[in-house]
Parts: structure tokens; C-alpha cells; sequence
């Protein structure tokens, strides 16, 4: 699924075009940042990429692929991503709302029809929900699913490690339908499994495997040459760590537990796919572009303006200012010496710790990674701000 020789010559082709961008805006607070994690002890190694107006202005890695290696980590570096997997996934759904054969307040159950028999969890009853789930539900994460992370004490039982032995992804929609719904439809934002649940739709409505459909119409026509459910078997992956008594080791759970989280068996819309900084930039370009990039279409203009809307409406339960479209989070300005940037940048992360951010506001896009346990909102806070801070001084400076 990953082309690696002809990504591996066009790399080296973008690389030489890339150094004179990189090198005319050094954006020095962002690296001084980069290293100052790996100095510190709190990455191994780390990747940044970002474009101005669809040019690259920075790509640089820094750090080891692993811990107690001297490999340095390279900006073509295969990981995982998992939760930025959500956006494209949102991406394939809306590309068939688009060609008119799936409506986006369709309930699920016309696709999934073990979803006819969803419950919600009420007082500690299993009842029927208010009203069915719809594929906008999902999309929004305001179905009522969640993760073994997000349900309610009395619901993880029935998330937790129930999809560790799964080999299809129709099989996994199935024994989600029969997960209970923590909230109504609706109700309120909950983060979950939903978009799993969305790449089966993209299967039983296209009539086509889901990667398959995923390399068609979203991989090969941006030249995401990397991305996909399973890296090529000859690919040194960046090892996914966690701290252990003040040092990063390597995470055993991911490797040896019995849940499979690295390597699940089914493809994981929502959090199963691997890529690099540069792929997934593509895929920000293309929606930054508002759909298009270098020529090649993957929605339409209003499409993009739509899912980038807030969605969540005021009778909601979500949290304090939270917005969220089509499969983006829609983020409020940062405070910075320049006064606020970034106001309404369409947003989201990876549980590894892999971020990114369009800002179309400055027509920028913004990606990192790295591979590392648990989920670290600070160091994604932290991005957001050098980031928008680092391009400001570069644009005072000229």
C-alpha cells in the first residue's frame, strides 16, 4: 500500500527544492523548541513541517528514531498516527454526501442495520435512544459512543479490549452498534468510536474495501505515497515510548499486550493509519486549498467550508467554548506578544502525540510528530504557540 521506492527518489527530488525555503525562514524559536525537547529528555525525537501560501517554509527533524539509538530521526519517517486518522476518514464520507449517495442525516442503521438495536445507557438502564444515530452524529462525535477512556465508569466493561481479536472492519461495526450509547443522540459531545463506525459506511456504501477506497480517492490523487493501514514490512518505524522513571522507554504495552493496540486487525478510521510529516501536510494543503491541490480536487469548495463550521449547537453538553465540525476541532486565538493568532484554525492530534493545525486565516498549515505515551495536551499547546509566535517574528523581520 505504501509505494516507499518512488516516494524515496521524489523525497530526495523535494528535499534539494525544499532547503532554500527552508533555510530563507529559520523561524528559530520553533527549532530552538524542537531542541530543547530532545535536550530535556522529554521526546527522542521530533518533526515539525510547515507551509506558507502552499510553499514549505520549515521541515527539519531532530532526535533519535528510538531510544538508546544513534539513528537520527529523518523527516520521511514512517509512524503512526491514530486519531489524525479522523479527518481523512470524515474527508472519504463527505466525498460520497458530495456524489449524492449518502446523506448526511441518513440514519446509520440504513448502512449498519445492527444499529436499529443501539441502546442508551439512562440511570442504569439499557433503553432505546431518543431518536436513531445519523451519520452527522458521527461525524460531530455526538452519537452517544465513546472509548474505554471516555465512558462513564459503569460502561467500560463493555469498550474496553472488546475489538482486540476483530479481523473486519463489518465485524468491528458490529459489535459496536452493540456498545450502549453513553448520552442520547445528540446530547452531547463524547469522544468515541464513532468514526470507526464512519469507515464502514464508506465500505457499504461505495461498495469498496475501505483502504481501497481510501488510496483511490484521497491517497494517490494527493501523492500521500506513505499512508495507510500497514507500513511497508521493510521500514524502520519510529518505536512509540513512555516515561519509566524519568526516562522514555520504549512502550511495551503497544508491543507485547494482548489488545494489539499498534497493529489493529481491522482498518481503524479512527485512529489506524500510518503516514509522515510530508503526506499528511499534502492532506492539510488540500484542505487548506479549500479542496484542491496542484490541480487534483478531493471536494468541493463549499464542502470544505461546511466541515469546517462549528456543529455543535447550544443545546449540546460539550465543553467550556468547544467547537467542532466535520471531523476538525475549531480552535480559539492564542495570546502571544503580537496580540491573538490563529483565531478559528481547523485542528486535531493522534494519541502518539502527533498534532497539526490549518490556519486558513494566513493560508498555513502546520504539522508535527512524534511517537510517544500518553497523549500530551501541553506539549500540543505548546506547538500552537511557537508555531504561530515563530511565523509572526519571521514576517516582523522582513
Amino acid at each position: 500500500m505504501m509505494n516507499r521506492t518512488r516516494h524515496l527518489v521524489s523525497s530526495l527530488v523535494l528535499g534539494l527544492l525544499l532547503a532554500s525555503a527552508a533555510s530563507a525562514a529559520q523561524l528559530k524559536p520553533l527549532m530552538d523548541w524542537m531542541d530543547s525537547l530532545v535536550e530535556s529528555g522529554k521526546v527522542v525525537g521530533c518533526m515539525v513541517q510547515i507551509t506558507r501560501d502552499g510553499e514549505t517554509i520549515f521541515i527539519e527533524a531532530v532526535g533519535d528514531r528510538t531510544p538508546g539509538s544513534e539513528e537520527d530521526l529523518e523527516t520521511d519517517q514512517v509512524m503512526r498516527i491514530y486519531s489524525m486518522s479522523k479527518a481523512i476518514t470524515s474527508t472519504a464520507i463527505m466525498q460520497l454526501v458530495e456524489q449524492g449517495i449518502l446523506g448526511i442525516d441518513d440514519p446509520v442503521s440504513k448502512y449498519i442495520p445492527e444499529f436499529k438495536e443501539t441502546k442508551v445507557s439512562v440511570d442504569g438502564q439499557l433503553v432505546a435512544p431518543s431518536r436513531p444515530i445519523t451519520i452527522r452524529d458521527l461525524l460531530t462525535h455526538t452519537s452517544g459512543l465513546a472509548y474505554d477512556f471516555s465512558a462513564p465508569p459503569e460502561l467500560v466493561p463493555h469498550y474496553k479490549d472488546k475489538m482486540a481479536d476483530v479481523t473486519s472492519l463489518e465485524d468491528a461495526a458490529v459489535i459496536m452498534s452493540g456498545m450502549p450509547l453513553a448520552a442520547h443522540p445528540g446530547q452531547a459531545f463524547i469522544y468515541g468510536l464513532n468514526t470507526d463506525v464512519l469507515g464502514r459506511v464508506v465500505e457499504v456504501v461505495s461498495g469498496t474495501e475501505f483502504e481501497v477506497y481510501l488510496q483511490e480517492n484521497i491517497f494517490t490523487p494527493l501523492g500521500m505515497d506513505d499512508t495507510g493501514f500497514t507500513p511497508e514490512s521493510d521500514i524502520e518505524l519510529m518505536h512509540i515510548v513512555t516515561p519509566v522513571e524519568g526516562s522514555l522507554v520504549v512502550d511495551a504495552n503497544h508491543y507485547e499486550g494482548g489488545t494489539k493496540i499498534l497493529k489493529p486487525a481491522f482498518q481503524s478510521g479512527g485512529g489506524g493509519l500510518w503516514s509522515t510529516i510530508g503526506d499528511y501536510t499534502r492532506f492539510c494543503q488540500a484542505i487548506e486549498q479549500l479542496g484542491e491541490l496542484d490541480g487534483t480536487r478531493v471536494l468541493e469548495a463549499r464542502t470544505v467550508t461546511f466541515m469546517t463550521q462549528n456543529q455543535l449547537g447550544p443545546g449540546t453538553k460539550k465543553g467550556p467554548n468547544q467547537r467542532f465540525g466535520l471531523g476538525f476541532g475549531i480552535q480559539p486565538a492564542v495570546d502571544t506578544p503580537m496580540g491573538p493568532l490563529g483565531e478559528g484554525r481547523w485542528t486535531w492530534g493522534g494519541a502518539a502525540c502527533t498534532y497539526f493545525f490549518i490556519d486558513p486565516d494566513q493560508d498555513l498549515t502546520a504539522v508535527f510528530a512524534t511517537q510517544q505515551f500518553p497523549f500530551n495536551m501541553e506539549l500540543n499547546n505548546q506547538f500552537h504557540q511557537v508555531v504561530l509566535e515563530s511565523v509572526a517574528l519571521e514576517e516582523t523581520s522582513q
